[in-house]
């Protein structure tokens, strides 16, 4: 039924979207789209055989070639929304992205790899974190900032590590295994291993053995 409904509602609103899009427009993106979503369910298909999922809403950007800069562990779950970026196309950019075994990464999460990120096993990530490890150059006042291109460094996360929702990672840091990182924390600096850190910038709370 509900099917049904949905295919009437598409017929029902084409008159009106007819009138601001152009003929075929609604089989134009797919055509164009066919090479990378092929190469999306690859990933999907790859890492459910491992015993692991990833929501289909996942949105990749990069190169056509980007499955070989993302490494998926087994028994991985991605959320639905999430966004990875896959820097290989800019200037001075290395990008590896490395999930571990057993990781979980929750929903609308952003994972941006100019440099190498890496997440080590067990991990979790609460929805709508961002880790990304770059940062826009901004040295010459009488040039647009996104203009300048990128500097960053590479992302360590250790295993074990609970990251709270909303939280901030920034290029540079690492995370020593058993950290957690509480919810709302921007992540300035490396935080040693079974700490607790939260705030803005993040700072030590206390330890997980006190």
């Amino acid at each position: 039924m509900k099917k049904a409904n949905h295919w009437l509602k598409f017929f029902l609103e084409l008159p009106y979207k007819a009138t601001f899009r152009p003929p075929l427009v609604y089989l134009r993106g797919p055509y164009f789209k066919a090479g990378y979503l092929r190469r999306k369910f690859a990933l999907l298909a790859s890492v459910r055989k491992q015993g692991g999922q990833v929501h289909r809403t996942i949105e990749i950007r990069g190169p056509k070639s980007f499955l070989q800069y993302i490494d998926i562990g087994r028994e991985c779950v991605i959320e639905r929304d999430c966004f990875f970026w896959i820097a290989a196309e800019e200037a001075g950019s290395n990008p590896q992205l490395s999930i571990g075994k057993g990781v979980y990464i929750g929903r609308n999460c952003y994972l941006g790899a100019f440099q190498p990120v890496s997440i080590g096993r067990d991990t979790l990530i609460g929805a709508y974190s961002y880790i990304i490890s770059a940062n826009h150059k901004f040295d010459d006042p009488n040039k647009l900032v996104k203009e300048q291109g990128y500097v960053g460094a590479p992302i360590i996360i250790g295993s074990d590590v609970w990251i709270g929702c909303h939280v901030v990672i920034l290029p540079g840091v690492t995370i020593g295994d058993g950290a957690i990182i509480a919810a709302g924390a921007v992540v300035t600096k490396s935080v040693p291993s079974y700490e607790i850190w939260g705030g803005v910038p993040a700072k030590r709370l206390g330890a997980r053995s006190e």
